[in-house]
């Protein structure tokens, strides 16, 4: 089996966050947020990465429109730098 599809079978099981992932497979952050990046146009049709968006432990704002796979580092309503990780699943 190859890492991407290991990764994907990892994901249709459980979220991760990036870093997670990272962690598991002993890679970069950078290389993982490529293989979402390829992974999120290879599973379709048949299935879709689903996003678990980041949001502030202060204020409680979400970041949905994010189309980036990096949890960001700033709340830009509170500057709070205490921010849950994007999860990814795939279903």
């Amino acid at each position: 089996m190859t890492y991407r599809k290991a990764l994907i079978e990892l994901l249709k099981k459980k979220s991760y966050s990036v870093r997670e992932l990272a962690l598991l497979y002993g890679v970069e952050m950078t290389e993982i947020v490529e293989d979402l990046k390829h992974i999120k146009k290879s599973i379709l049709p048949k299935h879709r990465l689903i996003t678990e968006f980041s949001k502030c432990k202060n204020c409680g704002f979400k970041f949905k429109d994010r189309e980036k796979f990096k949890t960001p580092t700033k709340c830009p309503r509170c500057r709070s730098e205490s921010i849950t990780e994007m999860q990814f699943r795939i279903k």
